[in-house]
């Protein structure tokens, strides 16, 4: 999916011409069909799914209807999106309300592109909308260095239509390692700019921003990667092919955990590390680092971003209603993974001496 209708100036997406050719991504599944591959019985229980687009999430055609079959199935949904596509969450806005509010939308506040195309206050009429329908709507900001002049700008407009200051996301400049901060500036007076927002988010994020994580991680068991267009998965971001979910749904869910991560980072560790894919790794919970206390009242009946049925769900851990390994299991998974790892190095081995032989 690569179509957006902003182009924010600190988003390595956005500077991609492929953005704005307006191609839809080619759906080989039915909404029907990945309800039914993931239903409750065949994954175990009931899941927190995420929805996100490499451009805006709401402009994929119907993606309405697949979100749906997965809520429909008794799930959690977030929805990231920059929440300007309204024909499209009015769609949302017409479902039952029971359904509604197991919906969260992780608003991105790009506040610098939404204000050059007249948009601020739009995206604050949609927030208050979501709110008034049951629903779930958190407020996050991209803490770049072109927005810090308008620092106290933003904080004004915030209070004002949220009741509460943005949470502050980590841009991370992926022309590097894509461990290091998006700024020019030294970290303490990045910090000291944007501690004002007294953000719970940006603080857990920072404390595992470019930190190896080196415990048992059950990424692949508890949760996994999937490919919305074609239900290919793997168990994290990239790493561990697992077989498709779509073309197979009466098979058993696909469950292997990672174990050892072999990336520099845990890339999404504000969502996959407070659910707690690395058991007893912190207390912070998912919930309480996504929502607000409202200081004013926006809607009335209602003081905080996420609804209470909703943030109970996030609030929970993965290890709660999951079976850690058994030191014999553990040992069993560490002895397979070297023996498959001696094989496919044996296997290049015999391919180099075939090769050299050939020649």
């Amino acid at each position: 999916m690569s179509i957006c209708n902003l182009r924010c100036h600190y988003c390595d997406l956005g500077q991609r011409p492929v953005h704005f050719e307006g191609i839809q991504p080619e759906m080989k599944y039915t909404p029907e069909q990945v309800g039914y591959a993931l239903r409750k019985e065949r994954i175990g229980g009931c899941a927190y799914t995420n929805f996100c687009a490499d451009g805006e999430t709401l402009l994929v055609k119907d993606i309405d209807k697949y979100v749906r079959a997965v809520v429909e199935q008794g799930h959690y949904a977030e929805v990231v999106t920059n929440l300007t596509v309204t024909p499209v969450l009015e769609k949302f806005l017409a479902w039952p309300r029971d359904l509604f509010e197991r919906v969260e939308f992780k608003c991105s506040f790009h506040y610098l592109e939404l204000k050059s195309k007249g948009k601020l206050e739009l995206f604050a009429d949609n927030v208050r909308r979501i709110w008034e329908a049951g629903g779930s709507a958190n407020i996050e900001i991209t803490p770049s260095d072109e927005l810090i002049p308008y620092i106290d700008e933003v904080m004004e407009f915030s209070m004002k239509n949220f009741g509460a200051l943005p949470h502050l996301s980590i841009a991370r400049d992926d022309r590097t390692s894509g461990i290091d901060y998006l700024t020019k500036l030294p970290m303490d007076e990045y910090d000291r700019a944007w501690s004002r927002f007294g953000s719970t988010f940006w603080e857990f994020k920072k404390t595992i921003f470019g930190k190896k994580q080196e415990s048992f991680c059950y990424a692949g068991a508890w949760g996994c990667y999937i490919d919305l267009t074609t239900g290919d998965v793997t168990k994290c971001y990239g790493c561990g092919t697992l077989k498709n979910v779509f073309a197979y749904p009466d098979s058993a869910f696909p469950s292997e955990p990672i174990g050892k991560c072999p990336i520099a980072h845990c890339y999404n560790g504000h969502m996959l590390l407070t659910l707690g894919y690395i058991p007893g790794l912190n207390n912070t919970r998912y919930g309480d680092i996504r929502d607000r206390e409202m200081q004013t009242e926006i809607v009335p009946g209602r003081n905080t971003w996420l609804n209470p049925k909703l943030k109970a769900f996030f609030n929970t851990k993965l290890e709660e209603s999951n079976a850690t390994l058994t030191t014999t299991e553990m040992a069993a998974f560490r002895l397979s993974r070297a023996q498959r790892s001696i094989r496919l190095y044996l296997g290049g081995v015999k391919g180099r001496i075939y090769r050299v032989v050939k020649k």
